[in-house]
């Protein structure tokens, strides 16, 4: 029994039915709830973003949102990968060549919001830092707010980051995996 990781040339792969039930489990709660944070970090970075950044640096601002915004959205693009890696398996195996798609959408997304939180780190804490060098009224102050608004990207390609690794060792599980769950469910 071997588990490719390239591109397979069988297009089935078997694996226990237990198991299946539980990428299926597992898929499904994870993506939707990454989804939903995706979600839910694209709607309050931009309305942050605009608070703490001054209007006279419109860039900066515009930059660490637009950077925000395509880490949250990377981040949903992983949710609704692993929420469908669930539509992959079938009772008593996995579509290859799907997973292997899943695999690389994961990828995909975690590089972007890699980028992403790099570009958005870049700007963003540059501009707290140099802010009030020339006139003390334009200081931005370290706020929780203003924590909070440079963790949020950071927590979104963590995010990221856990659904590639979790996705890639639900659908590609190990032979030893697999015998340990066949020799649980045999008794």
């Amino acid at each position: 029994m071997t588990y490719p990781t390239v591109w397979p040339t069988e297009p089935y792969r078997w694996l226990p039915p237990g198991m299946i039930s539980r990428i299926r489990e597992i898929a499904t709660s994870l993506g939707a709830g990454t989804a939903a944070i995706g979600i839910a970090i694209a709607v309050v970075l931009p309305i942050e973003g605009y608070n703490i950044h001054p209007s006279y640096n419109y860039l900066t601002s515009r930059i660490t949102v637009t950077m925000g915004v395509l880490v949250a959205v990377c981040l949903f693009g992983s949710g609704i990968a692993m929420l469908t890696s669930r539509l992959h398996v079938a009772t008593g195996y996995v579509r290859n060549k799907s997973a292997i798609l899943v695999r690389g959408v994961e990828g995909g997304t975690l590089a972007g919001a890699v980028f992403g939180t790099c570009i958005f780190l870049v700007f963003h804490l540059s501009e707290v830092a140099g802010s009030g060098r020339y006139n003390s009224q334009d200081r931005i102050e370290v706020t929780p707010g203003v924590v909070m608004y440079a963790l949020l990207p950071v927590l979104a390609m963590i995010l990221t980051t856990v659904n590639l690794v979790v996705s890639h060792r639900l659908l590609f599980p190990t032979v030893e995996k697999v015998r340990k769950h066949l020799a649980r469910e045999s008794g």
